[in-house]
């Protein structure tokens, strides 16, 4: 598969289980390396494919944020591309679709339609529904009339960002929402695919992904067990607030998922994977999915504390 990196537990490990990763905007495949080889020394074997106008998928520099016409919708025929695969592949072991900020709602979107392809869900950094969505689809599409839907615009990218930059301002470095390793900021800051902004019809798609996943129309119960677990930095602004943040949760439970959690981190920003305490977040993603998901009858595993 084109832009795409799998990893594999050491070497006599027995796998247990796929985790299919989908990533956030902004970024690439690359920076998930660390994360998929902690999750293989657990015994997973670990995927994850450049989004469309990301990482290796891009050409020029216009293709940079940029999704086509299929917009939303095609990012998730993608996914459904990738995880067929995956299924031909590892036909015997279960699929544990993980997204992570735009790749949450991707992710999300795409249990909308295909909640029985996989068997386990998990959604790291998910942006709460923000009530100026409505007021961004129309900013976006009229400045797009004008300026055609390549065009990058610092007005929409500061109505996108502007409210996690400020919550982290004094701290006076761009990106400081991301983690609370300053490291990890500075590498995202150095790294000439990552931070880019999107371009009109980019953001279109990131507005109208959001729009789907938290539409009240659509939802095709089919896998009302399936087990989906969130995770979020306490002091992700992503989230918005804690009262915003339930509100996504239990918003999959109204549409009568069944086995839904969520785990907060405190201390943590919108990266959980990169934070400091990270292996926290490892474990407890296990943990769940051997006491809740498909690896619950693998009885051959550690009991983790």
């Amino acid at each position: 598969m084109k832009g795409s990196m799998i990893t594999y537990p050491p070497e006599g490990t027995e796998p247990i289980g796929v985790i299919e990763f989908i990533h956030g905007m902004c970024e690439h495949k690359g920076r998930y390396k660390d994360t998929m080889n902690e999750f293989s020394k657990r015994g997973f074997i670990c995927a994850i494919s450049d989004l469309r106008g990301h990482g290796e998928n891009v050409l020029t520099e216009d293709d940079y944020g940029y999704f086509g016409e299929d917009g939303y919708k095609g990012l998730i025929d993608d996914v459904e591309n990738f995880t067929m695969y995956l299924r031909r592949e590892f036909p015997k072991l279960p699929l544990i679709l993980l997204g992570h900020s735009m790749g949450s709602l991707i992710a999300e979107a795409y249990i909308k339609k295909r909640s029985r392809d996989i068997d386990a869900l998990v959604l790291s950094g998910l942006p709460s529904m923000k009530p100026g969505v409505g007021f961004g689809k129309f900013l976006a599409k009229l400045i797009k009339f004008f300026k055609g839907e390549k065009y990058r615009s610092p007005m929409i990218t500061r109505l996108v960002f502007g409210p996690y930059e400020r919550a982290f301002k004094k701290e006076g470095i761009l990106h400081a929402w991301l983690c609370t390793n300053r490291d990890v900021v500075d590498e995202y800051n150095a790294d000439p695919k990552c931070g880019f902004y999107f371009t009109l019809n980019g953001y279109l798609t990131l507005f109208n992904l959001m729009s789907s996943v938290y539409g009240k129309q659509g939802w095709r119960f089919k896998e009302l067990e399936l087990p989906i677990m969130f995770v979020s930095g306490a002091e992700d602004p992503c989230r918005v607030s804690d009262a915003a943040f339930k509100k996504s949760v239990n918003f999959l439970r109204h549409r009568r998922f069944r086995n839904v959690v969520y785990r907060l981190y405190e201390d943590m920003r919108h990266e959980v994977f990169q934070e400091p305490r990270n292996k926290e977040v490892f474990d407890d993603i296990v943990k769940y999915l051997r006491v809740k998901g498909p690896l619950r009858d693998k009885d051959y595993l550690d009991d983790l504390k």
